[in-house]
């Protein structure tokens, strides 16, 4: 049985069970309509944030229950950006780009509170919130764009790492 996540291309017992379940999740066309109609836009999240967990802490709710995140987020592809690993940190930044087969894989999280929003503006504070089109896949395999918001790097390039000199992934951030 392979137990490697294509996303990732971790083995599975690598990986927080939230994260997977997230994974997993796909939505029918309807679904996600009702879902973009929300007062507040999907985050797309690219770096450390694509573990519910992290979203938890980012939140400052301790008790916060990851699961209740990991239900409301699917995978989600960013086209025309590049992920860029930043010297000296942990995470990633993500930054337009002219080519059109850049892209990004990341998750999109629904259903956020303008509170919620408001706390991760402030934890995301070297970035710039910006509205995107993410694509996602349904759960019949078709494909639809959505209109999201991520988070892009604002403090300059001096400090970003191209891909091709360090690749950031989930699995580096937990080690």
């Amino acid at each position: 049985m392979d137990t490697t996540t294509e996303a990732t291309g971790s083995t599975i017992a690598e990986l927080p069970r939230s994260y997977l379940q997230a994974l997993q999740n796909r939505f029918t066309a309807h679904d996600l309509i009702v879902l973009v109609a929300s007062p507040v836009k999907p985050a797309f999240f690219y770096g450390s944030l694509m573990l519910p967990e992290t979203i938890v802490d980012a939140l400052g709710d301790g008790d916060g229950d990851e699961y209740a995140f990991a239900d409301r987020m699917t995978p989600a592809v960013l086209h025309k950006h590049q992920r860029f690993g930043i010297h000296g940190l942990s995470y990633p930044a993500v930054l337009p780009s002219q080519r059109d087969t850049d892209t990004v894989l990341g998750m999109l999280l629904f259903g956020m509170t303008v509170a919620q929003q408001e706390e991760l503006d402030l934890y995301e504070s070297q970035y710039e919130r910006t509205l995107v089109q993410v694509e996602v896949e349904l759960v019949d395999g078709e494909r639809m764009i959505v209109a999201a918001e991520v988070y892009i790097w604002k403090r300059g390039v001096e400090r970003l790492i191209a891909l091709e000199q360090l690749v950031w992934s989930i699995e580096s951030y937990l080690s």
